[in-house]
């Protein structure tokens, strides 16, 4: 059989989108491909600190879990009423869900900030092991704020995290601990 250039062409096509298509799968997100779901407890500490926005020292916060890959898991603390829209990382990453979270109003102060995730999704469903990230966003204005993540480890045995500070995020502390 002859190929023409319009054969060629589609068949290189093909064969792109074949190995685009096989290298972007899910294969290392715990959330959707782990038979191994250990319960347990991950416990987060945080401290917020100004950027000096529009309505500092007040501000709206929400903190979340998802996996390394992006895989939204579970909302942990909102506090915000009328101004979540203006928590866009959150917003984006959960479809603003908060099944289950500690929700409030807007906070009038940054202080250290502490919750807890005990291994679930918005289902109730326990997850698969392997690498999730907290993520931290807060904003002080009318518009996006301050992002920030950290990973941990979900398995059989205890991960402690203590990361660097980040930029208006300090004294992070994050404890996986498996159930007994």
């Amino acid at each position: 059989m002859k190929m023409n250039k319009t054969n060629s062409t589609l068949a290189t096509i093909l064969l792109f989108l074949g190995f685009f298509l096989n290298s972007c799968t899910t294969a290392e997100d715990p959330v959707i491909n782990s038979d191994i779901k250990t319960a347990g407890t991950m416990n987060l500490s945080v401290t917020t600190s100004t950027y000096n926005g529009k309505y500092t020292p007040k501000h709206v916060l929400a903190i979340w879990v998802e996996s390394n890959t992006g895989t939204f898991v579970k909302t942990l603390l909102v506090k915000a009423q009328a101004r979540k829209n203006y928590l866009t990382n959150w917003l984006s990453s959960s479809s603003g869900n908060s099944v289950d979270a500690i929700t409030g109003a807007t906070l009038s102060s940054h202080a250290t900030r502490t919750c807890t995730w005990d291994g679930t999704d918005v289902n109730g469903n326990v997850v698969g092991d392997g690498a999730y990230r907290v993520c931290m966003e807060f904003t002080e204005n009318d518009g996006t704020g301050k992002y920030s993540y950290s990973s941990f480890n979900k398995g059989t045995v205890s991960d402690s995290q203590t990361p660097s500070d980040k930029s208006n995020f300090s004294n992070i502390s994050i404890v996986w601990t498996p159930a007994n």
